[in-house]
């Protein structure tokens, strides 16, 4: 059996070592280069950026770029590219490929070496991401914001957690296109009008679309114009056509129902949970609220008090909340719930960050561009009153 192979990395020397593995990676390019196919057995979407070793990264950045070109990969063919490789050259030169695939045992567990390659490296992602946040809480030399801290390192954290760290966040634009493809498959299935989530209004879904992902949209009104009242019909219809997508069989994906997550700084939670019972049972809520209704009435509020116990509609009241604060709660709900529409009641409620308080313009657009950064991030509309 051939040595295996040992490269010192950039970073060998550290005290602590990071989580890696040279000799997968090793093993895993040297059956690619026996194998080509092997590549396409990979399920997950390895990325030169999750290897450890600077050199074995190259090597296989190189590889999907000939095998892209429907290319032989071997170590003939890729020696050209390699010759002026410096790190190559510590190793012996372009002679190092070969050494690669002295040893086939790659192609028994190359699956298995791809999927420790990509988990180690966001293990290591995940090392980053503590010592920053260890590092920054220690430093105190400029103005102390804990909050703000908290807040880039659940968002880091994220990231790590959604496989989309600083390693792999660049895509293809064929990435995008077929993206791209699958919503206009999705109007076409809904009937031609929907490729987003539905309002369940159908003149507003014929104007827009539906509400799409990374969107930011903001419902605008005087006091008193049924702003509340649309959003939650808004909200309520996105819920109840989840339900029944899912009653149907039909795919998330191909859906244009939404979990919802309804941050009410206005209202109550049950002030709003009456209001959208009083609409769906044609009841008025304040006949509701003094418990003037009628035997009949009360069988129609039963009815649809059944139907609103299902719908995945999450409330949040919290008073006074930080666009921060609104931010972590949103990601822990679509961490738990996976939720996949977001409403904001209304937006002159939320608060910024202490920097931003001097001066009210400014505060409104930083909480604004927190909305839309939440919109891409998560990748779900936002509707913002």
């Amino acid at each position: 059996m051939a040595e295996p192979i040992r490269l010192a990395a950039a970073n060998e020397a550290e005290p602590q070592r990071l989580p890696r593995n040279i000799e997968a990676e090793a093993a895993f390019l040297g059956a690619i280069l026996i194998d080509n196919r092997i590549i396409e057995d990979v399920s997950i979407k390895l990325q030169p950026d999750h290897f450890f070793e600077p050199l074995h990264g190259r090597v296989y950045e190189q590889i999907l770029r000939l095998i892209d070109r429907n290319m032989l990969v071997t170590p003939v063919t890729l020696k050209p590219f390699f010759e002026a490789d410096e790190a190559m050259r510590e190793l012996g030169g372009p002679g190092y490929l070969v050494k690669l695939t002295a040893d086939g045992a790659g192609l028994i567990g190359a699956r298995d070496f791809a999927q420790q390659i990509y988990d180690l490296a966001l293990l290591r992602e995940l090392v980053t991401v503590g010592r920053t946040l260890v590092d920054n809480a220690l430093d105190t030399s400029e103005s102390v914001d804990p909050k703000g801290q908290i807040e880039a390192a659940e968002s880091a954290l994220y990231k790590v957690a959604e496989g989309e760290g600083e390693t792999g966040s660049m895509k293809s634009f064929f990435f995008f296109f077929s993206e791209a493809i699958k919503n206009v498959e999705k109007a076409l299935n809904s009937g031609g009008s929907l490729s987003g989530v539905t309002t369940g209004l159908d003149s507003i879904n014929a104007k827009c679309g539906g509400l799409h992902n990374s969107d930011l949209v903001i419902l605008a009104g005087r006091p008193g114009m049924g702003k509340t009242s649309l959003a939650t019909n808004i909200a309520f219809n996105a819920a109840r056509r989840w339900v029944r997508e899912r009653e149907d069989g039909i795919e998330e994906s191909k859906g244009a129902g939404a979990k919802v997550a309804f941050f009410s700084l206005e209202m109550s939670a049950d002030q709003l949970a009456t209001r959208i019972l009083a609409e769906q049972s044609g009841i008025s809520s304040e006949l509701l609220r003094m418990g003037k209704i009628s035997r009949d009435d009360f069988r129609e509020l039963s009815r649809a008090s059944r139907e609103l116990q299902e719908l995945p509609l999450y409330i949040d009241d919290t008073p006074a909340l930080t666009i921060a604060a609104l931010r972590t709660r949103a990601r822990r709900l679509q961490r738990r719930h996976g939720i996949g529409l977001i409403v904001v009641d209304y937006l002159q409620l939320l608060q910024g960050s202490s920097r931003a308080n001097d001066n009210r313009v400014n505060e409104i657009s930083e909480i604004s561009r927190g909305l839309k950064t939440l919109a891409k991030e998560l990748s779900i509309p936002v509707v913002a009153l």
